[in-house]
């Protein structure tokens, strides 16, 4: 395989996923806490879930409801907009029919549609009507406040609207497709009262109470992680002005800084925005999330690659691996770990490599669908949280099999194994901890500092795992018994690898004058 090719099957990963990422954003433009959607009521499906919010401690939360349909309603008394508290919506997701549901809601809110024969342009472009040819639309616009005052925590609302009527009796017909747009604020100031009450000059803001301290903890993510990759980049200048070679560890690890860097400056600007107007920038969220996405994967990439013996001598590796053609699959994806250049030619390592990247892809914007204004793919609460948490499973369990691979080869120095010890506990500790934390979390803690405790566990492994990694790399080679072996370290090939090496994939790429090897 030539440099070329295998520069183009390298950065095709990333070209897949940057193309994918703009394939899923292009088109999308999110309202926010100004959040807007369909619903339509039948008597299989008599509730629509609106939104989730969480409202500071005493707040007298402000909803505004406004609801379209170019069909009349025809029988509404029984459509209400309810609200429900965070302590009681577990019994509500179990209750079988409406009407045992709406008994738990804290407060119902009628909603009445009258005719508006001169609708506004972008209400009628919602329904795809054209005002020469349509007498109207039918409408009703609810506003009110969230009975938050008893409550000294932080709390979830969940705001539903529902028409228990619909399973009573079958009227499917005369329940047309209603389109609304609903703005959800946080009072923030203003008096204290013991009674449901609307406060017209409270201060309101749009952002919800869980995100309280988001904005420190993201500043916190980005100064670290800019800091590592100007580490890592003062390595990387170093090894080109001496006129060494760079290794691609040290490339993958400050590309890995740089994405968990702009992901966290991506959330501050949308955090910013979203203050000021509600509505934020669901691209940058978006973009945020899926930076978040590929450091995951790069580090997971490393770990797994480095676990199985890649920077490694062939000297202190298994016999059994040294080659693609011996043993099963599973021999077959540890010698490719161990080998980038030539997992790049295909085989398990290269699929489980794409797959990667891919599954966390896939994953975060599957999980944007559950809640599109703040990235919540970690959490357990929705299926492409919990099926992160499976695939981190199963990817650490891989990790074990490919340190196992090098302590049981018969070649591991005895100087290295109280390393590779170590690292097998480090390495296994990232892969479990977030299934761990979002599991203590969900068991031990109310819904409202959930977030916040995931957000800043998963964010302080994430840093703890680069700064690891980056004095894996970046270390002089008296650091530890791994860096004096380390072909990081500029080390050469030992006789094993020019023998094994002659005919094979080419292990060293040349970008100008400048050399990366991937041995």
């Amino acid at each position: 395989m030539t440099v070329s090719s295998a520069v183009r099957q390298c950065f095709g990963i990333h070209h897949y996923y940057a193309l994918l990422v703009v394939l899923l954003l292009s088109a999308i433009c999110c309202e926010a806490k100004i959040k807007q959607g369909s619903a339509h009521l039948t008597g299989e499906t008599t509730e629509n879930t609106l939104s989730k919010f969480a409202l500071s401690p005493l707040a007298q939360g402000k909803v505004v409801l406004e609801l379209h349909s170019k069909d009349m309603y025809v029988d509404e008394t029984g459509l209400r907009l309810h609200m429900y508290q965070d302590s009681d919506w577990p019994r509500v997701k179990k209750a079988p029919t409406c009407a045992e549901k709406v008994r738990l809601a804290k407060k119902a809110v009628p909603i009445s549609f009258e005719l508006n024969n001169n609708p506004s342009k972008e209400k009628l472009n919602r329904h795809k009507k054209s005002k020469s040819k349509e007498r109207g639309l039918w409408e009703a616009r609810v506003k009110t406040s969230i009975p938050g005052y008893g409550t000294d925590r932080p709390q979830y609302w969940y705001l539903t609207l529902d028409d228990c009527s619909l399973e009573v009796y079958l009227h499917d017909n005369q329940a047309p497709q209603m389109e609304y747009t609903l703005t959800v604020l946080d009072e923030v100031s203003g008096t204290q009262v013991n009674r449901d009450v609307f406060k017209e000059k409270a201060d309101y803001r749009h952002t919800p109470a869980d995100e309280n301290g988001m904005s420190r903890l993201h500043v916190i993510t980005a100064i670290v992680s800019f800091a590592l990759f100007l580490l890592i980049g003062y390595k990387i200048f170093s090894s080109i002005q001496t006129g060494g070679a760079v290794h691609a560890a040290l490339l993958i690890m400050a590309i890995t800084a740089l994405c968990d860097g702009f992901s966290s400056i991506f959330e501050l600007v949308h955090l910013a925005t979203y203050e000021n107007n509600g509505i934020g920038s669901y691209l940058l969220d978006a973009l945020s999330a899926h930076f978040e996405a590929m450091s995951d994967s790069l580090v997971a990439l490393v770990l797994l690659s480095v676990g199985s013996g890649w920077t490694l001598p062939s000297d202190v590796l298994s016999s059994s691996a040294n080659g693609p053609s011996g043993g099963g699959t599973l021999n077959k994806l540890v010698c490719g770990l161990r080998n980038p250049a030539a997992a790049l030619t295909g085989g398990p390592a290269g699929i489980l490599a794409i797959g990667i990247v891919v599954a966390h892809a896939l994953l975060c914007q599957w999980g944007r669908t559950y809640d599109e204004d703040f990235d919540c793919y970690h959490s357990l609460e929705n299926p492409p949280g919990r099926a992160l948490m499976y695939f981190r499973i199963g990817l650490g369990l891989t990790f074990l099999v490919g340190v196992a691979s090098i302590r049981n080869g018969g070649r591991c120095p005895a100087s290295l194994l109280p390393f590779l010890t170590k690292f097998a506990v480090v390495g296994i500790s990232w892969f479990l901890s977030l299934p761990l934390l979002c599991t203590f979390v969900a068991s031990t803690l109310p819904y409202h500092r959930r977030h916040q405790a995931i957000s800043a566990g998963s964010a302080f492994a994430q840093s703890c795992s680069i700064a690891s990694l980056a004095w894996l790399f970046a270390a002089d080679s008296d650091a530890s018994a791994y860096h004096r072996l380390s072909k990081v370290q500029g080390k050469g090939d030992d006789l094993t690898d020019m023998t094994s090496s002659s005919g094979h994939t080419s292990r060293t790429w040349r970008f100008g004058k400048t050399k990366v090897r991937l041995d």
